[in-house]
């Protein structure tokens, strides 16, 4: 048994899921973990092969549970612009000229690498594809406009200067490595359900938390290179709660986002400030499994 990783630094943060209304939009906030292993998190997971058969046949059971929120949208973390050729390869999922237990050579290339293509093995494919595949949607609404953090002018011009950017104030901080021991552990150890089912509990919705502590101090003078960085950061994410939002319609009830896990507590905030949708937590479509 894998202990959780609960971080002092998070303790003090006990943010609520609200209500939904009747009028508004439920956008289920799936949180999840990069199952292709693209390596451009703060923390990567050690990913195992998605495509052998006991996993295969874990997510399976793991779509099984999510059919339950029966969304009217499935929402992934692919770039918006890419939508028309995300859906021709879903169609190839649909049609059967495709299945998930098999290894593909895919397009179009990762939206922050263009040397590496979107796997067969991502989350997109093995969870959103094959739950919209399920629920008989003929699309899946890509949202994302990914944002890459820490590679500016600015942040070259502090790097080469003598800038002191260590912490002023000791207090508990996450420490990165100990949780990625944590998470290629719970991964190890747990089914896709399970893995799910901690990723999405409040204690590692804030595993991201640390991107706080690496970019808000970087700054000297006008130089705001880390908050211009985590403005990014939120730029991203508003704007793919636009893209929901332009996804939506007078008869949708309900969009069901998978998305990195990091995402999840920023879009929670963001989402409950748009009166129109209501962030949902998926907990309740992830049952415990003995």
């Amino acid at each position: 048994m894998v202990t959780m990783l609960r971080p002092k630094a998070t303790a003090r943060k006990t943010p609520t899921w609200p209500t939904p209304t009747p009028e508004q939009v439920e956008v289920v906030l799936l949180g999840t973990y990069h199952m292709d292993e693209p390596g451009l998190d703060n923390v990567n997971v050690s990913a195992d092969d998605v495509l052998d058969e006991p996993r295969q046949r874990e997510l399976e059971s793991f779509v099984g549970h999510l059919e339950a929120a029966d969304p009217d949208i499935v929402a992934v973390e692919r770039p918006a612009k890419h939508a028309e050729t995300v859906n021709r390869i879903y169609k190839r999922y649909r049609d059967g000229q495709c299945t998930y237990d098999e290894k593909y050579e895919l397009e179009p290339p990762h939206p922050e690498r263009e040397d590496v293509t979107m796997e067969c093995r991502s989350e997109v494919i093995q969870v959103g594809f094959r739950l919209a595949d399920r629920l008989g949607h003929d699309r899946v609404v890509p949202v994302d406009m990914p944002e890459m953090l820490g590679r500016s002018a600015e942040f070259e011009e502090l790097e080469q200067g003598d800038i002191d950017t260590s912490p002023k104030i000791d207090v508990p901080r996450l420490d990165e490595e100990q949780l990625k021991t944590t998470m290629d552990e719970q991964l190890t150890d747990s089914t896709v359900t399970a893995y799910h089912r901690y990723l999405n509990e409040e204690a590692a919705l804030h595993h991201n938390d640390g991107m706080f502590d690496e970019f808000l101090r970087y700054g000297d003078g006008d130089n705001y290179a880390g908050p211009d960085a985590l403005a990014k950061w939120y730029r991203r994410n508003l704007r793919m709660v636009h893209n929901i939002w332009r996804a939506v319609d007078d008869s949708s009830d309900r969009v069901l986002f998978l998305v990195g896990s990091g995402h999840v507590h920023v879009l929670r905030h963001l989402l409950t400030e748009f009166p129109q949708l209501c962030p949902v937590n998926p907990i309740q479509y992830l049952p415990r499994e003995e």
